[in-house]
């Protein structure tokens, strides 16, 4: 009996160091499997703009847009964590300064850049191009306190020197503001390609003046109602996303722009942020007034409404044509369009 008990005590014990042999099995291939989910791993960014690929470029290599209005400059951030959660890290942050290969920096190759060793698990890709024309520098330190603030980034620019509106000679040096973001993107090994589409930050307004007088017209300057705001979001959350009690001015410019009798002029491009300035209280914003030399003569007209719009978001443009047909008569015709649809010529300014 004792033999017997012996030999069911000697099973017991090699079962049971068995099962543990095996229990340690198994946790060891799971602690393999998760560290296989571990580390880093590359991102590919795919960007567009106007359903193309985004390239840095200052030359009319983009049909849809005039030279100056491309890329010029490409920041690339890419987050992890949340402000809410309090644990908000900058993982990577680079900036693209031109379209040639400085040392350790990636190039835009056709809308395409890899962004390397990036952890993997949840991230946010954020991406800023021409931030000079801001004159701010998206660096680590201004991200994560912008951000803090509000994760749509709010820019909201100097009283005493505003960068916008802007006409077109204007943005030579350093273009438009333009952006767009990824949230969510789940980082892994052999993870799909990300899609990004930026936009420009800006409205596009081209005016055009029919000269019918039967005389030469040149006109002195266009003076606008109080519908250009002094700030906007990097990273809006909706079509019409606009910060809250933007402060809306006047503004106007001298293009001396000349039209030939019974023709038309060169179009004149400017530039404003976004902006919803008229909420139905009072007389609409959304009005132009010019002065114009007729035969040697100045004329004044009179401050008209352009539209019965309320608002422009972003990367659309505004098409207003002025018919001037007297010394004291303007019809005004208006339409807004996307982006690309629309090419006008602009003289060089160089």
């Amino acid at each position: 009996m004792q033999t017997v008990m012996s030999d069911i005590m000697s099973y017991g014990k090699i079962y049971l160091i068995a099962c543990l042999m095996a229990c340690l099995a198994v946790s060891g291939c799971q602690k393999t499997e998760i560290g296989q989910e571990e580390g880093t791993a590359d991102m590919k960014l795919v960007l567009t703009m106007d359903g193309a690929p985004a390239i840095l470029s200052t030359k009319a290599e983009d049909a849809n847009a005039l030279p100056y209005e491309g890329l010029r400059t490409l920041r690339i951030i890419v987050t992890k964590g949340s402000v809410s959660g309090g644990d908000l890290r900058i993982i990577y942050n680079d900036k693209i300064p031109d379209i040639g290969t400085a040392a350790g920096t990636p190039v835009l190759d056709h809308g395409t850049v890899t962004v390397p060793d990036i952890p993997v698990g949840s991230a946010t890709v954020y991406c800023i191009g021409n931030e000079e024309s801001l004159g701010i520098t998206y660096d680590n330190n201004t991200i994560l306190a912008e951000l803090e603030g509000n994760t749509k980034l709010i820019f909201v620019d100097d009283p005493e020197n505003r960068h916008f509106p802007k006409d077109y000679a204007g943005i030579e040096d350093h273009g438009l503001p333009i952006s767009s973001w990824a949230t969510q993107v789940e980082v892994s090994q052999g993870m799909k390609e990300v899609d990004i589409n930026l936009e420009r930050a800006v409205v596009k307004f081209n005016i055009t003046v029919e000269n019918a007088t039967g005389s030469s017209l040149t006109i002195d300057s266009f003076s606008f109602g109080p519908f250009s705001g002094d700030r906007f979001y990097m990273f809006p959350t909706y079509q019409l996303d606009i910060p809250e009690i933007p402060k809306y001015e006047e503004f106007s410019f001298s293009p001396s722009l000349s039209a030939e009798s019974m023709k038309d002029s060169e179009p004149y491009v400017f530039y404003i942020y976004p902006t919803y300035a008229y909420q139905g209280d009072g007389d609409s914003p959304f009005t132009i007034a010019m002065s114009a030399a007729v035969d040697g003569k100045t004329i004044d007209y009179e401050a008209r409404r352009f539209t019965t719009k309320n608002s422009f978001r972003r990367n659309t443009q505004v098409n207003i044509r002025a018919r001037i047909t007297s010394t004291t008569n303007v019809t005004l015709d208006f339409n807004v369009s996307d982006w690309d649809t629309y090419t006008v010529n602009v003289p060089d300014f160089n």
